[in-house]
């Protein structure tokens, strides 16, 4: 029943473009005679639920009105939707159905009560007008210097899995610092879903949820829900989705190709001089990385945080599937004394992992080379991301939290424990043979390679 189960996932992933797939279905049965499953833990201790009606309900008012904006990527497109927000927000809120067209936008300022429904031949562009030499741009603000509330970004049919009627949007390449889809501050009850975004290796995660203007604790996002939601060309130091904040939220069906697709890192947390936990009930369903770093990444830094649980995460090709990191002190000077964890509680279960071709390896993830493969990964060109280079994924789930790993309290700090789940690997085309890359996997006695002053671009 189990291989039924892992099988119908490799075939709806070749039918829906998550991976490149030549072999036939007869081929996919055989290698799931030679599949690896690992259970640890015990999933049912407090598992947390994934009911969308407890994440966000809809008190938006039933007022609809249509943007007036040409959909001719007006340089005055962000002013006119500002303006429409702001009036029927006064007015108690409604819906604003933009129409097909190309829209460039900045500074986007979403207010409560105000749901914009984005149709499917809509592609949404950063405004790159102006001077925006260095500067970091952020599409939809939401939360960030006022408190919003009952908020939704969506497509028109929000709740289909069917692409084709999803929004479209584009990062282009530019001279500017970096883009952000959209930045969750201080809000309550939203729901982002339908987005299709092509971006350009650019600098920063496209969904970001951090502190507002105010940095107080316990004003980040409560009550909220993202699903549906598919990025290519992603920066292996980024990604779909990076999680400094955010308490009571349900991600689902997330999708990219490169970077990470759900990084649960915290560091903005600890800047307040405080050990207070600003990631709790975090509930994450259906993730999928493809030819990147990892489709789920822990890693707290500075604050004890709360309780994510994650389940059905697929890896295709990438360095891993998911990386469990120990809390550490970052580079923040005025960072609170304090290493950071999750809660023990917290889950991954339900890993399906296909290695191969393709990963984003990092120069930090050389070490798990050998000798002669880490010489030839220092000499290759670098990726467009400028920072990762393609080849073999290493293993399935990279760990240094865990007691297992050899993380130690005191002496390491930052240790936590991780309740994982069942674990199945499709094929065994690894760097590593062992389900879990410790800091003992590290190959040793190698020579030191400098970088090269010429490298293999074939």
């Amino acid at each position: 029943m189990k291989k039924n189960i892992i099988k119908s996932i490799i075939l709806l992933a070749c039918a829906s473009t998550i991976l490149s797939c030549s072999k036939k279905e007869e081929e996919i049965d055989d290698a799931l005679q030679t599949t690896n499953l690992v259970f640890e833990g015990n999933p049912s201790r407090g598992r947390l639920t994934d009911n969308e009606d407890r994440f966000y309900t809809n008190n938006i008012p039933n007022r609809e009105r249509i943007s007036a904006m040409n959909g001719n990527c007006n340089a005055l497109d962000s002013d006119i939707l500002n303006s429409e927000i702001e009036k029927l927000s006064n007015r108690g809120g409604g819906s604003i159905k933009i129409q097909k067209g190309s829209y460039c936008l900045r500074d986007i300022i979403l207010r409560s009560n105000i749901h914009l429904k984005i149709s499917p031949e809509v592609t949404i562009n950063p405004d790159l007008s102006g001077n925006i030499n260095n500067q970091n741009i952020t599409i939809f603000v939401l939360g960030e210097d006022f408190p919003i509330r009952n908020v939704a970004i969506t497509n028109l049919n929000e709740n289909s899995t069917n692409r084709s009627t999803w929004f479209k949007s584009n990062i282009p390449p530019g001279n500017y610092g970096g883009v952000k889809f959209i930045e969750f501050g201080n809000v309550r009850n939203f729901k982002l879903s339908g987005l299709k975004l092509t971006d350009s290796y650019s600098k920063f995660s496209n969904i970001v949820l951090n502190l507002p203007a105010s940095l107080k604790t316990d004003e980040v996002s409560k009550k909220g829900i993202i699903k549906n939601i598919f990025m290519t060309n992603m920066h292996v130091g980024y990604g779909v989705i990076q999680m400094q904040t955010g308490k009571s939220i349900l991600c689902k069906n997330i999708n990219g190709e490169g970077g990470i697709t759900m990084r649960v890192e915290t560091g903005a947390a600890g800047t307040n001089l405080v050990n207070e936990k600003t990631v709790d009930d975090i509930v994450v369903r259906d993730i999928y990385i493809k030819k990147g770093d990892a489709a789920m990444n822990f890693s707290p830094h500075r604050v004890d945080q709360g309780r994510v649980d994650v389940e059905r995460v697929t890896a295709i090709n990438s360095t891993h599937a998911v990386q469990i990191a120990a809390g550490f002190y970052d580079n923040n000077a005025n960072g609170v004394n304090n290493l950071g964890t999750f809660d023990r509680r917290s889950y991954v279960g339900d890993i399906v992992v296909t290695g191969g071709y393709g990963a984003q390896i990092k120069s930090k993830d050389y070490k798990y080379f050998n000798c002669d493969k880490r010489k030839e990964l220092i000499e290759k060109c670098y990726n467009p991301d400028k920072e990762s280079v393609t080849d073999k994924s290493i293993g399935v789930i990279r760990d240094n939290a865990s007691s297992n790993s050899g993380c130690e309290n005191e002496s390491d700090g930052g240790c936590y424990n991780i309740v994982i789940g069942e674990i199945t690997k499709t094929n065994n085309n690894f760097v590593l043979d062992s389900l879990f890359t410790y800091p003992s996997s590290v190959v040793t006695g190698c020579s030191r390679n400098g970088n090269p002053t010429e490298r293999n671009c074939n």
